[in-house]
């Protein structure tokens, strides 16, 4: 790669497919490098789990997020992220959700596309089925729909998630990163060099993205 050619600039997100504000910030950091005609950018989903504690199967929503939060506090997360989403023009369906899923299935599936160069695609839907349709992103068939809807081969994506060959390695890479001090998600950091933590304001991210693009 040529000195004028840098390549793309590198964008890593750490999060997880329960936080609608992962889902947020995956929309704006979209929308500011949209709004850049011509920048190339590699996005790269990392795994986080909130609560890696969720048994498999996950939970009833309203038990797990009651327990958790409590009516007042969740209620309260709930009104500012649907205010934050209709600001893209689109609303959360809370109401669709009905378990609270373990993501290890999903971050698998996610992790498991990257190598195919189709993993921006599958977090997109992931987060789609979760929040929009209020799918269970813990069960399998939906995995694997959602994997042929980003255009991976279904057997193959089947054919993985019955293994389980990659979970160790999985569990310890999100292990790994609440070691290296991520404890609030989203994690957003540009070219390896400026972090951005939780949802902040788009000029926040354009700044960000700006100072990324090198000079010359």
């Amino acid at each position: 790669m040529s000195e004028e050619d840098p390549g793309p600039i590198p964008i890593d997100i750490v999060g997880d497919f329960t936080c609608p504000f992962c889902y947020l910030g995956l929309r704006l950091v979209n929308a500011v490098v949209g709004s850049v005609p011509g920048l190339a950018v590699d996005i790269r989903w990392y795994p986080y789990q909130i609560d890696p504690r969720m048994p498999p199967g996950g939970m009833l929503r309203f038990e797990y997020l009651s327990l958790r939060h409590g009516a007042e506090k969740t209620q309260a997360m709930f009104s500012k992220a649907q205010a934050e989403a209709q600001a893209f023009g689109f609303e959360f369906a809370f109401d669709k959700i009905k378990r609270q899923p373990n993501t290890l299935q999903a971050h698998r599936l996610a992790r498991f596309a990257y190598n195919f160069g189709m993993q921006t695609q599958v977090v997109e839907r992931l987060f789609q089925g979760f929040f929009l349709q209020g799918l269970d992103i813990e069960d399998r068939g939906v995995l694997i729909t959602i994997a042929a809807k980003a255009r991976l081969d279904p057997a193959a994506v089947e054919e993985f998630l019955n293994g389980s060959d990659d979970v160790p390695g999985l569990r310890q890479e999100i292990e790994d990163i609440r070691a290296a001090g991520v404890d609030e998600v989203p994690r957003f950091t540009f070219a390896g060099k400026q972090d951005i933590i939780g949802l902040k304001p788009a000029e926040v991210f354009a700044d960000a993205l700006f100072n990324s693009i090198p000079e010359g």
